[in-house]
């Protein structure tokens, strides 16, 4: 009996021991948190100028942003492998024309991913920028007049009216942007999603200008199609060509039947192509002039940097506190 008594004793005070730790570590947990409060209350004017002067820096900056609008085409492939037999005559004699060198043609919708990486690269934008003379439009222009519908040029970097690049660049250096560049800003400004179920391509471009976007949105539509529009008819002519060689080359009916059906195929293509202006892909929903911005978001500019300027206040103001307490504390 006495042994029992003694270990209850010894549990009863355990627990005793154990109630009167988690009572100090509460109050520990209280003092600190109403430390915190009266540092955090005692430093609220700071805080407080802190987060004003983030809010009035973001106001001020949200403000300096000119207006950025984007125009959208969506496109869908303009051929199908019915449409001029293409797919039939592929699957027929796709084997001989392989060996023999010639193309008849594959699915739209591989092209459509070609097309996406070609829109995308250096070489095509290059070729678009210097034919359309669009490096001013790209990497001089800062903003654009909704009134008169005039781009606004950085003088200091080009001159519009004697077509002349002013840029101050070391002796020696063309004040000229390069392809390079060139090509980056292009880059920033353009987005090509491709949807794999609908097959629908949506081309944008995103500029100072809604009227620039608008008709860039449709050159560069223009472009991929001539592109590849250009593409087939010198690979049909070239088909064509070594066809006819092959023809007069043997004298076996059935060989020759053959031939024929594939120059008939080529000068399908060629004609198609002499023809179409949508070559490879249509309009599906015409590029319109934006009447709104796309970006800048002044409202998220300015709410993300008030709140930023809140928590660099409070941060300030707590490490000042625990800095100064551990200095007096070393002293």
């Amino acid at each position: 009996m006495n042994e029992l008594e003694n270990r209850l004793a010894r549990i009863e005070e355990k627990l005793s021991q154990k109630l009167d730790s988690d009572f100090t570590d509460n109050r520990d947990d209280e003092i600190d948190l109403r430390e915190l409060w009266n540092v955090i209350w005692a430093g609220r004017i700071k805080i407080i100028a802190i987060t004003a002067v983030f809010a009035i820096a973001s106001v001020i900056y949200a403000l300096s942003l000119p207006n950025m609008y984007k125009s959208q085409i969506v496109l869908t492939p303009a051929q199908t492998d019915g449409k001029n037999g293409m797919g039939a005559l592929a699957s027929q004699y796709g084997g001989l024309a392989a060996m023999a060198g010639i193309n008849l043609g594959g699915g739209d919708s591989s092209r459509i991913e070609q097309a996406i990486e070609l829109i995308k690269s250096w070489p095509f934008l290059e070729n678009v920028i210097n034919k359309y003379n669009l490096k001013p439009q790209i990497m001089a222009v800062e903003g654009w007049n909704k009134t008169t519908k005039e781009l606004i040029y950085n003088k200091d970097i080009y001159n519009p009216e004697s077509g002349e690049w002013t840029l101050d660049v070391d002796e020696g250096k063309d004040p000229e942007p390069s392809s390079w560049k060139a090509y980056q800003a292009f880059s920033s400004m353009l987005t090509v999603t491709n949807d794999a179920k609908s097959g629908m391509l949506t081309i944008g471009i995103e500029h100072y200008s809604a009227q620039v976007a608008f008709e860039w949105v449709k050159l560069l539509k223009q472009e991929i199609n001539h592109f590849y529009q250009q593409q087939d008819m010198v690979e049909a002519q070239k088909n064509i060509d070594y066809l006819s060689g092959k023809i007069a080359e043997t004298n076996v009916t059935d060989m020759q039947s053959v031939f024929y059906n594939m120059i008939e195929s080529q000068t399908k293509t060629l004609m198609l192509a002499e023809v179409s202006d949508q070559y490879l892909v249509k309009t599906v929903v015409p590029a319109k002039v934006a009447e709104e911005k796309s970006k800048p978001r002044r409202g998220l500019i300015c709410i993300l940097g008030t709140i930023l300027g809140g928590m660099f206040g409070l941060l300030f103001v707590l490490v000042r506190h625990f800095t100064a307490n551990n200095r007096n504390i070393s002293e």
